[in-house]
């Protein structure tokens, strides 16, 4: 991946349908994990555009995965 591929990636945003689908669950689901916790919580955008930086996302996932593979 060349250098502004990957920058690209550091700073896209997602909606809560991708979210949903990039974990396998219904975007109802997604605000659920994001109150107890278990995701962080999205960036407001506008008065109704809220979106998660992917990068966001990713190190809290590598973070969860990390924590149960040293459980």
């Amino acid at each position: 991946m060349d250098e502004l591929q990957v920058r690209k990636t550091d700073v896209a945003v997602i909606n809560v349908r991708e979210v949903a689908e990039l974990l396998g669950v219904n975007a109802r689901t997604i605000w659920r994990m994001v109150q107890s916790g278990e995701l962080p919580a999205p960036i407001r955008l506008g008065d109704r555009v809220v979106r998660w930086r992917l990068s966001d996302l990713r190190e809290h996932l590598d973070r969860k995965t990390s924590a149960a593979a040293d459980a």
